[in-house]
């Protein structure tokens, strides 16, 4: 839910710049982009059950250390 508003307002301006005549795609072919958007989707559905149902078990422990490690993890690398 957080995500939609940033996506809307870039479809918005992308769909500007399309308006005025300007190439947002590049040399992109539709199809690699069909697939990347279907693969994201399907990732993205399957990832959002996955959260779902551990927040329904109560299991946040695990995500919770999982998320320090990780957070600890990137701030040692940008201090190197």
């Amino acid at each position: 839910m957080m995500v939609i508003p940033p996506i809307l307002g870039e479809a918005l301006l992308d769909g500007i710049k399309v308006s005025k005549g300007v190439d947002v795609f590049g040399s992109i072919g539709a199809m690699p982009l069909i697939v990347g958007f279907i693969a994201a989707f399907v990732s993205g559905c399957f990832a959002c059950k996955w959260m779902i149902n551990i927040v329904k078990r109560g299991k946040l422990l695990y995500f919770g250390i999982y998320c320090a490690i990780v957070g600890g993890i990137l701030i040692i690398r940008s201090l190197m």
